[in-house]
C-alpha cells in the first residue's frame, strides 16, 4: 500500500500485509463487504491526534464526501480508528483535523484478509514555510521522492519487480536512516509475489537500521505467523517499545493455533490479550469463551459469549454462541 499526504514529500510511505480472514457478514450497499480497516493518526513528534475525522470511500480516485459510502469515524483519545464492512478493492482516505493539513491517500482492502494498522501523521496547517530558490536540476532527494512515486503507481497496478527497482534507486539517494520505510515498500513486492522468504529478510535489513521500527516490527510478526514459525516472530513482539500493540489477527492466530494442539493456557493468554488491547473485537471474546469452555471456566465463558453477541448481533457465529450460553 503507498500512502501519502496530500503535499508531502517523503514522509508518507507505508507497507501493508493482509494475513488473515475476516469473517464480518457482507452488508447490502455495493461499497460494503466483510473487509475491515484501522489506522492511527498522530503529530509529526509521535503523539495521538483525537478527534481527526476519517473518510472512506470506495474506488481508486480522490475521495468524494458526497458519494455512498460508510459513515465518517473520529479518531479516539489514542488516535486510533477503525472501519468494518468493507467491500474488495481499492478505497481512498481522507483525514482531516483543524490545525492540521488534510492528508489523502489509497489502500486495498482485501475482504479475506485484515490490513496491518495504517500509520499516518500529520503535518501542521501552519508549517508551511517560504519555498526556498531551487537548484538547477533535480536534487537527489527530489530524484528519490521521483522513484518512490513511481514505485507506488507501479505496486498499485501489479507490477512488482518494476515497483521493487524503482524504490532501490529511491534508497541508492537517500542516507540510511530513511531507508526503512522504503525497506517496507520492497518487503511488500515480494510478498505479493509470494517470496515471503526474501520479504522478511528484507524486513530484518530496515531493523538492521531501525531495531525500534514499529511498523516493521509488526510486519514481520505477521509474516512470521503465517509462516508457521511462532517462536521467532514472538522474539520481534517482545521487541515493540511499551504501549505498541501487535496487530489482533496475528495474536488470534497464535492463540488458535495452541488452542489446536491443545494447549489451552497457552491460546487463554493470547486471547486475554487481544481483548485487552481491542475491547470492541467480538473475534476475540469469542475465541476466549472457546478456551474458557475447553479449561471447563463455564462462568466466564457464558460472559465472553453474552459479550460476543453484545458487541455483534449478527455475528457469524451467533446461533452457535447462542446454543453455548443456553447450555452453560
Amino acid at each position: 500500500m503507498s500512502y501519502f499526504p496530500r503535499k508531502s514529500v517523503l514522509a508518507a510511505f507505508c507497507a501493508v500485509f493482509a494475513l488473515l480472514l475476516s469473517s464480518l457478514p457482507a452488508a447490502a450497499q455495493s461499497w460494503a463487504g466483510k473487509g475491515r480497516l484501522q489506522g492511527e493518526v498522530l503529530t509529526q513528534d509521535g503523539k495521538p491526534v483525537p478527534g481527526a475525522k476519517v473518510t472512506l470511500r470506495k474506488g481508486d480516485g480522490r475521495v468524494d464526501v458526497n458519494t455512498d459510502g460508510p459513515a465518517s469515524v473520529t479518531t479516539n483519545d489514542r488516535g486510533k480508528w477503525s472501519v468494518l464492512g468493507l467491500a474488495q478493492g481499492a478505497w481512498g482516505v481522507l483525514i482531516e483535523k483543524d490545525g492540521f493539513q488534510t492528508s489523502e491517500g489509497q489502500i486495498k482492502v482485501d475482504e479475506y484478509s485484515v490490513a496491518q494498522p495504517v500509520r499516518v501523521r500529520l503535518n501542521p496547517a501552519q508549517a508551511q514555510a517560504p519555498a526556498a530558490a531551487q537548484p538547477t536540476g533535480p536534487t537527489p532527494g527530489q530524484e528519490a521522492v521521483s522513484a518512490i512515486e513511481k514505485g507506488n503507481s507501479l505496486l498499485q497496478s501489479g507490477q512488482y519487480a518494476a515497483a521493487r527497482a524503482e524504490y532501490e534507486k529511491a534508497i541508492a539517494k537517500l542516507e540510511p536512516a530513511n531507508h526503512p520505510p522504503i525497506l517496507r515498500g520492497i518487503a511488500r513486492t515480494y510478498y505479493e509475489e509470494k517470496k515471503t522468504d526474501q520479504a522478511v529478510e528484507t524486513l530484518k535489513k530496515a531493523l538492521e537500521i531501525k531495531p525500534d521500527d514499529v511498523e516493521s516490527l509488526r510486519l514481520i510478526s505477521n509474516l512470521l505467523v503465517a509462516q508457521g514459525k511462532e517462536p521467532e516472530a514472538q522474539a520481534y513482539m517482545a521487541r515493540l517499545p511499551q504501549g505498541e500493540t501487535v496487530d489482533p489477527d496475528t495474536l488470534l492466530n497464535l492463540g488458535i493455533k495452541a488452542y489446536n494442539e491443545g494447549k489451552l493456557e497457552d491460546a487463554l493468554k493470547q486471547f486475554d490479550r487481544v481483548v485487552k488491547e481491542n475491547p470492541q473485537l467480538a473475534n476475540a471474546y469469542y475465541y476466549r469463551a472457546l478456551a474458557y469452555v475447553g479449561l471447563n471456566k463455564s462462568a466466564e465463558a457464558k460472559a465472553d459469549f453474552q459479550k460476543v453477541l453484545e458487541i455483534d448481533p449478527k455475528h457469524p457465529k451467533a446461533a452457535e454462541v447462542k446454543e453455548f450460553i443456553s447450555s452453560l
